[in-house]
């Protein structure tokens, strides 16, 4: 399997299936990112069949947890037949949770539990969003760190798969630059051939020009890893570091790069998700695409 798809399934990744905008927002997602939470939105598609979907997200991803908003108006659908379907099919391999807007009484509030927690089973719990969105930022962050949404990564990054992500650098013998790998708000990776980069472990390097894709930043970063890979490459991992001299970018960098990195990671899992989905649809399961 190439590499870049295999970083990109990587991880636990959080699905929240048609949520509620007004309630629950998708720059809510870039927040968690920042966190250390993967999480997407599936919304509505007349297109494709909700089934499909899921299905395709289980054959690409091998550790996902799935929110369903149970008050999410589709034709013909009965959510707590639907995902019952879901947890039976998929058993351990996904995990299941339901989201629903506060209720007019706390007895509805109960029977809703009652029948995702207990009748059905859901492990993820079944979740009271408030009717202001301010409050529910915080109550699906509380659910994302109760199910262990952030799985064994405390960063998430984001893979670059094309030349339009960059870097360059002063060094002793002049510049260096290069194509970034992967990035994400505490460092950033890149290849280049044994003795293009002037720089020793652990050294600070200011004024590192970071371009990701049309996306421009400066920043300073410390050499934190080098590894010798084959035919005279040498992977270089670069932590970010604040001009007081914390770790991770400053304020100003990270609102400017926190939603491009989002987007790629965004993209890069739906474009997976597509393409196995025309997979299954025409019968045949090919390996991932190299992207």
């Amino acid at each position: 399997m190439d590499n870049a798809v295999s970083q990109i399934i990587a991880g636990r990744k959080t699905f929240f299936i048609f949520p509620d905008l007004s309630l629950f927002p998708e720059n809510f997602c870039e927040e968690y990112f920042v966190e250390g939470y993967e999480c997407y939105f599936i919304d509505y598609s007349k297109r494709l069949s909700l089934e499909d979907q899921i299905e395709a997200i289980v054959r690409v991803f091998s550790d996902v947890i799935i929110f369903f908003n149970v008050d999410s108006m589709v034709s013909g659908m009965n959510w707590p037949q639907f995902i019952r379907y879901i947890h039976e099919k998929y058993g351990g391999k996904v995990l299941v949770g339901a989201l629903f807007c506060k209720k007019s009484s706390e007895e509805e509030k109960k029977n809703i539990e009652k029948m995702y927690l207990f009748d059905i089973g859901i492990p993820c719990g079944a979740i009271q969003l408030s009717y202001q969105k301010r409050n529910n930022f915080e109550i699906i962050a509380k659910t994302l760190y109760a199910n262990q949404a952030m799985g064994r990564r405390k960063n998430v990054r984001a893979v670059c798969i094309d030349n339009t992500c960059t870097f360059s650098f002063a060094q002793s013998n002049g510049y260096c630059s290069g194509v970034v790998h992967d990035i994400s708000t505490s460092h950033f990776s890149c290849t280049l051939q044994k003795g293009q980069i002037h720089v020793k472990l652990y050294e600070k390097v200011e004024g590192v020009q970071m371009n990701i894709k049309g996306t421009h930043f400066r920043t300073n970063a410390v050499l934190y890893i080098e590894r010798e890979l084959s035919d005279g490459e040498m992977l270089y991992v670069f932590m970010f570091v604040c001009a007081d001299g914390r770790n991770g970018l400053d304020y100003s960098s990270k609102q400017i790069i926190v939603p491009r990195i989002y987007n790629m990671m965004y993209t890069n899992c739906m474009a997976l998700v597509s393409s196995k989905i025309k997979d299954m649809r025409d019968g045949k399961e090919e390996p991932l695409p190299i992207l």
